[in-house]
């Protein structure tokens, strides 16, 4: 049951990362709402259910978004199994209250926008290097920026 309301929270994260993301992008980059919530899951539940929401809702999101097929996939994965390796069952909410939340996305972020644009780039005249830093760096920082709201709203509740 856990897993289906995990599966409904990414199906609606990515609708609004195709619906809303375009309103919210500044100067042609936009956060990544279903990387802070991979982050988010990878933390709570572990390296493997990363992975496999990674690769799911990236393929969701690549049929969604009419991307190159297969480039959201291993971006998600491959920094959902990065972060995956930071997973410590007795410090969840330490790390999900706290700054390691921050760094974890940023971590994914980085990750996550080097090897998407690194496919992307493949065979186009710009180069990676610029490709990367206009849209990968700038985008990283974005979502880490984004990524501070949630962590103020776990950091407020209270653990009973």
């Amino acid at each position: 049951m856990q897993y289906l309301t995990y599966s409904g929270i990414g199906i609606l994260i990515i609708v609004v990362q195709v619906l809303v993301s375009r309103f919210l992008s500044i100067a042609g980059v936009s956060p990544d709402f279903l990387l802070i919530f991979l982050v988010w899951l990878t933390i709570r539940e572990g390296q493997f259910v990363g992975e496999i929401a990674g690769f799911v809702l990236g393929l969701l999101l690549d049929v969604m978004s009419s991307s190159m097929l297969g480039a959201h996939v291993l971006s998600k994965t491959v920094a959902c199994f990065c972060v995956g390796y930071f997973f410590d069952r007795e410090r969840i909410d330490q790390n999900i209250r706290n700054w390691p939340f921050l760094l974890l996305t940023l971590l994914a972020a980085i990750i996550n926008n080097g090897l998407y644009y690194f496919l992307i780039t493949i065979g186009s005249a710009m180069s990676f290097a610029d490709f990367a830093f206009r849209y990968g760096a700038v985008g990283a920082l974005y979502t880490v920026f984004i990524a501070i709201f949630p962590l103020l709203y776990w950091s407020r509740k209270r653990t009973y």
